[in-house]
């Protein structure tokens, strides 16, 4: 049965944007290039995990990078996504849970939900929003 797996943008940056010598970089490489060589893997995106890994590069050909993205399985964020995400946002705030409203990890954690994926990040706030998503 294929995995699919949603990777965060922080993620693919590191994986894809190849400066040397960035131990957190090669530990998003080391990770991205076990799940490609894995034939029960595909790797889920956004559009909004696109923008942020294309304005993200900074020693990468935003090209090539852009091209590896297209082979990857994109699911769309569409109004049921955006109801989720405002309601997941306004129980953090009521709750006292500080999240970045100019972020889009909670756009990434309602669409692996909503679509059924395993989220990978390196992002510390995806695990608070999943612990909201589930309370």
């Amino acid at each position: 049965m294929t995995r699919l797996v949603l990777l965060d943008a922080n993620l693919l940056i590191g994986a894809l944007d190849r400066e040397e010598g960035n131990a957190a970089h090669e530990a998003s490489r080391s990770t991205f290039e076990a799940l490609v060589a894995d034939p029960d893997v595909k790797i889920a995106i956004s559009p909004l995990i696109r923008y942020e890994v294309l304005r993200g590069m900074d020693e990468a050909d935003v090209e090539e990078v852009n091209a590896i993205l297209n082979d990857m399985k994109e699911f769309e964020v569409r109004g049921r996504e955006a109801i989720r995400a405002a309601e997941v946002f306004r129980k953090a705030r009521q709750t006292n849970v500080k999240l970045n409203k100019r972020q889009f990890d909670v756009f990434h954690c309602v669409c692996a939900e909503i679509n059924e994926l395993e989220i990978l990040s390196k992002d510390g706030d995806i695990e608070t929003i999943q612990k909201l998503m589930k309370a």
